[in-house]
């Protein structure tokens, strides 16, 4: 299609208009019947091919249509909750996918898809008449639900249920285990064609123990470490040092010292464990240690962008899903907006600057959104990443582009950008209402955000 210049339009390519009018002067110019038989040869192709795979199956599994303790909200009345799963497929080699780190290292069904899972949660009003048309979208924050338990009060939600609103959630972070109250997704592992491990460099710090610690763990700590399993628990492997601080002298550790493993109970070398490492002679408090290592089997964590964009999607566009499932509020929704504070802010920022506003139909997903107390990028999008990090020293999420209007960042030598470049090119950007306090000027670097790296003019 490219070559016959269809679509140039609507793919947004900029500084192609000439090129484009050349490819249709030598599709219309020279033989417009060709032209009609392509169209209708297009045609027929449209409607015999199968749609990009989206939400292939949504399943309610509780149901409450009396929730939030029965209260009634406003002229909407009484709110009923649906909540469940969601079971997706992506193609790895569409331009709106492809984007996503390793999913094309990613296990594929007999269809070529990549398949995936999340939990959801959704409020609306019991009399479906009385929705708004407003689906609210609260991005989970570390998978904590926004949304309260059906058999709790509404508290804060009251404020949008009293208009109607629908307000929607789901998982969306791969890295953390399931639990009540928590919202979740299920992405696959990436590996090598041949089966073998995908791997990659991973750095942990790790500062401020109690005294007389001799076992850390890898994971589930502040700051907190990705979700890394040690290609090898071999120490000469790896690499593990200690200093007094920032700057300091760095001395390196023997490997014969420290292990992978768990000393709590079992004296040096301990018990071999892959998510801890023990220290022959304790860890020193005064001390920062720095762990690197090669890890294995990485999570396509990017999948989560790409569930929200589907998930948001389908309730907003959907009659129903890939098996025939209806959609529970098909032609309810007119307009999306998303809100997020912190974490769950720079995931909506990420959302944009990485195209997931437009869903695989070309469509937009959400109409506005609203990052609060958010001022970077989500750290999701690359390999063995540290999704529940927080801008700490050394956490990426503040080394990409973070400027809604264009800026060239000459001091870090980067071109110019905007958060919404891929928007922009596919007329699928949102409207942005971004709120911050002091804390993000002074603590989350949100100044640069306002003035760059100059510092010199309002960007």
């Amino acid at each position: 299609l490219s070559r016959l210049g269809i679509g140039c339009r609507a793919l947004g390519a900029r500084g192609l208009s000439t090129h484009c009018a050349r490819r249709r002067h030598m599709l219309y110019g020279k033989d417009i019947s060709m032209h009609r038989r392509l169209l209708l040869g297009l045609a027929a192709f449209l409607l015999t091919a199968p749609s990009y795979a989206r939400i292939v199956r949504i399943v309610v599994e509780q149901r409450e249509s009396a929730a939030f303790q029965g209260q009634s909200f406003g002229s909407a009345g009484p709110y009923q909750r649906l909540s469940g799963h969601i079971y997706g497929e992506l193609d790895p080699k569409s331009p709106l996918n492809s984007i996503i780190t390793d999913i094309e290292f990613a296990p594929r069904n007999v269809r070529g898809m990549v398949e995936y899972s999340a939990t959801f949660s959704v409020a609306v009003p019991a009399d479906l008449s009385k929705a708004s048309g407003v689906l609210f979208y609260e991005v989970p924050n570390r998978g904590r639900a926004p949304l309260p338990a059906a058999n709790a009060r509404a508290g804060a939600m009251a404020d949008l249920f009293k208009y109607g609103h629908i307000v929607l959630t789901s998982g969306w972070q791969g890295d953390i285990a399931s639990a009540p109250g928590v919202e979740t997704i299920s992405v696959p592992v990436a590996k090598n064609a041949d089966g073998s491990p995908l791997t990659g460099p991973v750095l942990v710090r790790f500062s401020d123990m109690a005294p007389n610690t001799n076992t850390l763990a890898l994971r589930g700590r502040q700051p907190p470490a990705p979700a890394a399993t040690p290609l090898t628990l071999d120490t000469s492997k790896a690499t593990l040092t200690r200093r007094y601080g920032e700057g300091r002298e760095v001395i390196p550790i023997r490997s014969s010292d420290w292990a992978f493993a768990d000393c709590t109970a079992t004296p040096f070398p301990g018990k071999p464990d892959p998510d801890k490492i023990c220290l022959k002679n304790g860890f020193d408090p005064a001390y920062l240690y720095e762990l690197v290592y090669t890890a294995k089997d990485p999570l396509v964590l990017g999948i989560g962008f790409a569930a929200t964009r589907d998930l948001t999607s389908f309730f907003r566009y959907a009659a129903k899903d890939d098996s025939g499932t209806a959609n529970p509020i098909a032609g309810k929704v007119t307009h999306t907006v998303a809100r997020g504070d912190s974490q769950s802010g720079n995931f909506l920022r990420s959302l944009v600057h990485l195209g997931f506003n437009q869903d695989e139909g070309k469509k937009i997903v959400f109409d506005g959104i609203n990052p609060n107390i958010a001022v970077r990028q989500l750290a999701m999008n690359f390999r063995f990443a540290s999704v529940s990090g927080a801008a700490a020293l050394y956490e990426p999420g503040s080394d990409a582009v973070q400027t809604w209007s264009t800026y060239a960042d000459d001091a870090r030598h980067r071109p110019a950008a905007s958060l919404l470049d891929r928007c922009t090119a596919s007329n699928t950007c949102p409207k942005v209402f971004e709120t911050f306090g002091a804390s993000e000027l002074w603590n989350l670097r949100g100044s640069l955000d306002l003035v760059g790296t100059k510092a010199d003019k309002d960007i």
